[in-house]
């Protein structure tokens, strides 16, 4: 029997050469093993690595033999002519040794060959018989280190090589070896190709071949073609190309079971032994499992224990495309299988995925009315809202868990019109079931719980504070422990409404509670809630440090779950924001509020939109940007007006108010007040059910009341929300009405008691670090503290110390930098009004006050109160400083 001459000859590599970094480091351990084991899929560069090796064993005086199983070796005699024929062609002196001689003169030949130690590669070694393999585990035991076997399969090789792993004598190489690196297959195809290539056409090829040589080459011929044709041509998915090789090369070559297998499992990301269980309905997918992989079937092992795997991506894209193209009927199957299987294990987004592919709306809507809890628990809401919407009404309106998860997203994204419809389709329905006992008697009452709490949750997006308090304590007591989620979400929103209505009192029962809610399993996605929203309520009462732990440990877990960037992540970022600018660290409150405040109404609520947009306007007049601090609160009053959000607007009011009357805009300043429509019927002092929208209102009518110099009544009504804040326990509010009503001092000339009252809210500020409510008071403020405190502390207390790092920071100035572009001439704090002007421009003619008020019909009290205004914005202590400063602006001539 003659030999195939191509048996024994090496191949000729078809692509440019690359000398690899990691063929290079294995060549030593090659040449001292016994055997050397190359197993991975077709086209993953076996052949050209042992050409690599062949060569450089070569070059170090070592006779090779190559043995091409598949060029014409059928049976163990085919093959030992072939191995004798190479032998003599590598100038082995074998002319006298039959072919057909007994095991037994092979294997002394082989291992009496002394230093010449040849090297037999044997390529396709799939295609070899048993009784070959056995002869080569024979040859290699017999010859030690006289001979070096490197035999290459696409599965594993079928020899028994435990006892040489073990000794050491065995170098396995295997996929991760043979992949190309992202320099390798760069300089690949650029040498393929010979032209530049298109940096995103680069890394396409090489993302989609994963290092997969064949894949490489298959797609640099493809991109020369692409560039030959006009729109160009995508060079992976369903290619003809490659589901031609890996047809002819893989799946043509396999039995009937097996390739059903393959088919049937593409729709697995991920494979393991259940899933394909679950999708083939064979319990023995294991064994199949196992057998895809060590015949090297493109599939790869995901862990050690080859318990998890995946097929190569663009194998599976063929066989799925296949599937999806020439029967999707059985794939509409095979995915609700698996979205079955899925949801059995918990592994919700997945099996949600798998029904949205069996493109089913029916099988979708039930599994999405199914796992409706469980997703929004996990932080899956978004997905059930994107899903979900694309369903007809039909389907919808039978499904009330899926009506409660969107009417859930509806009411976060502040969308009251749509989550009313969609709240009172899952009350029809669960009405119908409740009489018709459709369902177990606890599941209508979980039912009823999920409406209940939707209903509040709808409450608290709206501002109706009264109803969420009030409908909320008895739903928490009906819940008890029995589900995290609800009660967390609840206690969040009845902690706001105890702070906006000032019902301070059982704060550290709703603590302890908030405590065990957060301790209970299941709670990490809605801890995120909770967390943001007890953060300002520890934070209207001075609890800062706890604050601000509750608000950065959400804000970590909501990154954790949705990203950086998030509407999730917004939640606590906002609140830590407004913590961080009143504790003057301004830079990093910038960097939330740049990052958090475009996305909050994808989650928030009112509190979290106040504080990213009252920031954000502080933020800006900071730096000195009146119109831009204005702008920013115009568009959070539109919000607050779009959404109904009284609460909101009021607050965004108080705000405009401040800044326009520090700049010396009282008009406009009334303007506003007047258009946030604030309801108010007399003097605004606190009723017998105050509420924070009320103390926001009475904010910026105090500071109106103050401008138009009616101080007897500003004093009245500051007082009696002073003591009222007091009583409740809400320190920062506190802290503000004593700062209102020191300005008031002032302007009534009694510095002493303007002086009392700043150092009571320096008092009650220290524990919570507040720097910035001293600050943003303006310069009647800052002139008060630095008096009552410029010779250092009297005593060594932290209210002293506080004090003095409050003066030391208002002899600074801002602490927030102003472009150049954006920094107004030095000195100026606010425009001077037109009536400021005229008394200054007399001032500087030498009129004292009295006089003054007779030329403009003013008492002296008020000319007194105009003076102090402009002493302020510019930034000066008396009369001929405030001439001069007024004259270095261009204000006087």
């Amino acid at each position: 029997m003659t030999v195939v001459p191509t048996t024994i000859l090496p191949p000729r590599s078809t692509h440019t050469p690359i000398r690899r970094a990691a063929l290079v480091a294995l060549t030593e351990k090659v040449a001292q093993s016994r055997m050397t084991a190359v197993s991975a899929p077709a086209g993953s560069g076996k052949t050209t690595a042992m050409l690599f090796w062949a060569e450089e064993l070569r070059a170090q005086g070592r006779p090779v033999l190559w043995l091409a199983a598949r060029a014409g070796i059928g049976s163990k005699q085919s093959f030992l002519q072939a191995l004798k024929a190479a032998g003599i062609a590598a100038g082995l002196p074998w002319d006298d040794l039959e072919s057909g001689a007994p095991d037994e003169k092979w294997l002394t030949t082989l291992a009496m060959m002394g230093d010449v130690r040849p090297v037999i590669i044997v390529d396709d070694a799939q295609l070899l018989g048993q009784p070959i393999l056995d002869f080569v585990a024979q040859l290699s035991s017999s010859a030690r280190d006289a001979l070096t076997i490197i035999i290459a399969a696409r599965g594993t090789v079928g020899l028994s090589l435990a006892r040489m792993r073990a000794l050491g004598f065995l170098v396995e190489v295997g996929v991760a070896d043979l992949s190309f690196s992202l320099a390798e297959a760069t300089e690949l195809i650029t040498r393929t190709i010979g032209t530049p290539v298109d940096s995103r056409n680069l890394q396409d090829i090489i993302g989609d071949t994963q290092g997969w040589v064949s894949g490489i080459i298959i797609a640099c011929d493809l991109y020369r073609r692409a560039s030959e044709m006009p729109g160009g041509l995508r060079l992976t998915g369903l290619r003809p190309e490659f589901a031609e090789y890996f047809h002819d090369e893989v799946l043509s070559l396999q039995p009937d079971e097996v390739r059903n297998f393959l088919v049937d499992t593409s729709i697995l990301d991920e494979l393991t032994p259940s899933s394909c269980a679950a999708v083939t309905g064979d319990e023995n997918a294991r064994v199949m499992l196992d057998y895809v992989f060590r015949e090297g079937l493109f599939l790869n092992a995901i862990d050690q224990e080859h318990s998890r795997y995946s097929y190569h991506r663009l194998f599976r894209e063929m066989v799925l495309g296949r599937l999806m193209d020439r029967a999707p009927g059985r794939a509409a199957i095979m995915h609700r299988r698996a979205s079955e299987h899925f949801a059995e294990n918990g592994q919700l987004a997945t099996a949600i995925e798998h029904a949205r592919l069996s493109d089913d709306k029916a099988f979708l809507a039930d599994q999405l009315d199914r796992l409706a809890e469980q997703l929004t628990y996990s932080g899956y809401l978004y997905r059930i809202d994107e899903l979900g919407s694309e369903l007809p009404w039909p389907l919808l309106a039978e499904r009330p868990n899926l009506l409660l998860a969107l009417a859930w997203r509806r009411i976060r994204q502040l969308a009251f019109s749509s989550a009313d419809r969609l709240l009172s389709a899952a009350r029809q329905v669960y009405e119908i079931r409740r009489e018709g006992r459709s369902l177990p008697v606890h599941a209508i009452q979980q039912l009823d719980l999920l409406i209940r709490h939707r209903f509040v949750m709808l409450a608290a997006a709206r501002d109706d504070m009264v109803k969420v308090e009030a409908e909320s304590e008895p739903l928490l007591a009906e819940l008890a422990d029995g589900d995290a989620y609800l009660s967390c979400t609840l206690l969040a929103q009845l902690m706001s409404a105890r702070r906006e209505l000032y019902h301070f009192q059982d704060m550290l029962k709703l603590e302890a509670e908030t405590s065990r809610a957060l301790s209970r399993p299941g709670s990490d996605f809605a801890s995120i809630a909770l967390k943001s929203s007890v953060a300002p309520t520890m934070m209207a009462q001075g609890k800062t440090q706890f604050a601000q732990r509750f608000l950065e440990e959400a804000f970590t877990l909501a990154v954790e779950i949705h990203g950086p960037g998030s509407g999730l992540a917004a939640l606590p970022a906002l609140p830590l924001a407004e913590l961080l600018y009143d504790a003057g660290d301004l830079e990093q409150a910038a960097k939330l509020v740049e990052h958090y405040l475009p996305v909050v109404r994808q989650w928030g609520f009112s509190d979290q939109m106040a504080s990213g947009y009252l920031v954000n306007a502080r933020l800006s007049a900071a730096k000195g940007d009146l119109p831009g601090a204005l702008s920013t609160l115009n568009e959070a009053h539109l919000v607050a007006i779009e959404c109904g959000l009284d609460r909101l607007r009021s607050f965004i009011v108080a705000e405009e108010v401040r800044l326009l009357i520090k700049a010396g805009q009282i008009e406009e300043a009334e303007r506003h007040f007047l258009a946030g429509d604030p309801q108010l019927d007399g003097e605004p002092i606190p009723t017998l059910r105050p509420t924070r929208r009320n103390e926001s209102i009475a904010i910026a009518w105090l500071r109106i009341e103050m401008q138009r110099h009616r101080l007897g009544r500003a004093r009245k009504v500051a007082h009696r929300w002073l003591e009222f804040v007091k009583r409740a326990g809400a320190v920062r509010s506190a802290v503000i009405f004593e700062l209102l009503l020191a300005e008031i001092a002032v302007l009534q000339g009694n510095r002493s008691e303007a002086r009392r009252a700043v150092r009571a809210a320096v008092e009650m500020a220290e524990p919570a670090g507040w720097v910035r409510v001293f600050i943003d008071e303006g310069e009647v403020i800052a002139s008060l503290i630095i008096e009552a405190y410029s010779q250092g502390p009297e005593l060594d207390t932290p209210t002293d110390r506080f004090a003095v790092r409050l003066v030391s920071m208002l002899r600074r100035g801002p602490q927030i930098e102003a472009d150049e572009e954006e920094v107004d001439d030095f000195g100026l704090t606010g425009r001077l009004a037109n009536r400021e002007v005229d008394i200054l421009t007399m001032v500087s003619g030498g009129l004292r006050n009295r006089e003054i008020g007779d030329r403009l019909g003013l008492t002296e009290g008020t000319v007194k109160w105009y003076m102090q205004q402009i002493y302020d914005k510019l930034g000066v202590r008396r009369r001929p400083q405030a001439v001069l400063r007024a004259r270095q602006l261009g204000i006087l001539p």
